[in-house]
């Protein structure tokens, strides 16, 4: 007999998703990491405001624009901790660049959801890996949008992505929350994911999914103006986390893990939304390749299992291949033990992480991973002037050989040919770099890395030439406070 599921539970279930993250860290180690706690703890302020002081090197005159970085940095509140990375409120910040200097500014979104809980003096409504032990009633998925996953600037608009909701409006000086995106009226409230696609023409391409009560995946075409140009809505069960997917000239592509919801599981109404999926390998990985013009399914392969939050670029050959990239991991370990587990004070990674590698779509509906490295990335990037074309240059963050500690410690520009990467310090702990556009082929121009710098407790920026990052960094600065670890952002040029 099928579980019935309440709209109340249904409506908790779509909201609390701070799905995934950016996932970011996995792979072996062997290192106690007491001081890589540091990394999980909340912002020491709700408002942060200062210049970065240069460690080392020159600032590119010519870098000009802001750094826009989200991530989950308010884990404590009213004396309770949040269960797992993803769940904390989220922290917009901003690096300006002026050619000359870069200032930081930060401050923790005021949501609906963390003012509902301000008023009531607790922590109050589930999140993606937590359970409060009173949780409130829900209106609707905003009512537990944290914000706290990845921003997007596009036609006017400055956007703080979560994904069991609405992406949410700020003002881009004061970093005041301003209100929910609604598309359309019908559609108020939709997920709407942390990765959405900016053509060259202005066009924006994103994904959502809802895996109850009817599992269903979320199409999007914004137009250049910010206007909902075309939506559509295919069932799709069973359904689970669905962080990221591919644009091609003609295509959008939908990789589907074999992490999906349990219905049993999920219908308690106590189990935080990832302890409701369940791992099934046998599902493998479902894909669907869907025109841009009517947004329905042309037509669907199946890859061997894995889990993936992130993708690289993808592009379409003459006679209909699809080639793409992925970082993927053999089980979503990572995030269901050792994400969990670093909120606790263990930053130990035990499972296995992600690694780059690229799947082939034939037009003939055969599939196969082309080829697939060996040691952990994950947060891949691509000149975005080559999204949906063929691309020769892949940046990511990188494993080293034999890791201790947080695994993702090096930097690396993956070509055909050849090797290119630069080693953090062991007392740093990168995040995810942003490549930002300068000449005109691709991959000129630079790579900009923040980092939580464990020694100095303080976190700081570092500016790499992108087609040069055996170099090192040709500038880094340094802020005089630590930022909790973030997950994705965007560079908006002034």
């Amino acid at each position: 007999m099928k579980p019935q599921i309440s709209r109340r539970d249904a409506l908790r279930a779509a909201g609390s998703l701070p799905l995934l993250l950016a996932a970011g860290a996995a792979g072996a180690s062997g290192a106690s990491g007491e001081d890589e706690t540091l990394a999980f703890a909340t912002a020491e302020a709700e408002r942060l405001s200062a210049p970065l002081q240069t460690l080392r090197g020159r600032l590119p005159a010519e870098l000009a624009g802001t750094l826009w970085r989200n991530g989950p940095a308010e884990h404590d509140r009213f004396g309770h901790r949040y269960g797992h990375w993803f769940d904390g409120d989220g922290m917009m910040q901003a690096f300006r660049f002026d050619g000359a200097a870069v200032t930081h500014r930060a401050r923790i979104l005021d949501t609906p959801k963390r003012r509902r809980e301000t008023e009531a003096g607790r922590r109050m409504l589930p999140a993606f890996g937590s359970m409060p032990p009173d949780p409130a009633d829900t209106r609707g998925p905003d009512d537990m949008n944290a914000a706290n996953t990845s921003v997007v600037v596009h036609a006017g608009r400055h956007m703080a992505l979560w994904e069991g909701g609405s992406a949410l409006e700020f003002d881009p000086q004061t970093l005041d929350a301003e209100g929910f995106v609604a598309w359309r009226k019908d559609i108020a409230g939709a997920p709407f994911s942390a990765h959405p696609k900016v053509e060259a023409d202005g066009t924006m391409w994103n994904i959502g999914y809802v895996p109850v009560p009817r599992p269903m995946l979320i199409l999007y075409r914004i137009d250049p103006k910010g206007r909902l140009a075309k939506v559509n809505v295919l069932p799709m069960a069973p359904l689970g986390l669905t962080h990221d997917f591919v644009v091609t000239e003609r295509r959008l592509v939908v990789l589907l893990t074999p992490f999906v919801l349990d219905l049993e599981k999920f219908a308690s109404g106590h189990t935080p939304i990832l302890d409701a999926h369940v791992w099934r390998p046998e599902l493998g990985v479902r894909v669907l390749v869907v025109d841009k013009d009517s947004l329905e399914v042309e037509r669907r392969h199946e890859l061997p299992p894995g889990f993936h939050f992130h993708h690289g670029n993808g592009w379409e050959e003459a006679d209909g291949t699809i080639r793409l990239d992925l970082c993927q991991a053999p089980d979503p370990s990572f995030v269901t033990r050792d994400f969990r587990n670093v909120m606790q004070g263990d930053t130990r990674i035990r499972s296995a992480h992600p690694v780059y590698r690229r799947a082939v779509l034939r037009s003939d509906g055969r599939a196969e991973y082309e080829h697939g490295g060996s040691v952990a990335a994950d947060f891949p990037r691509i000149d975005p002037r080559r999204l949906g074309r063929r691309h020769e240059m892949t940046f990511a963050l990188a494993g080293v050989e034999e890791p201790r500690g947080w695994p993702l410690r090096r930097v690396v520009r993956f070509a055909p040919g050849e090797a290119d990467g630069w080693a953090w310090p062991r007392h740093r702990i990168p995040e995810e770099h942003v490549f930002v556009p300068r000449g005109p082929g691709e991959g000129e121009g630079w790579l900009l890395g923040p980092f939580l710098d464990l020694e100095r407790r303080a976190s700081g920026l570092a500016v790499f030439e992108a087609q040069r990052l055996a170099d090192g960094p040709v500038w880094e600065g340094i802020l005089p406070y630590p930022l909790p670890l973030g997950l994705h952002g965007t560079f908006a040029p002034a």
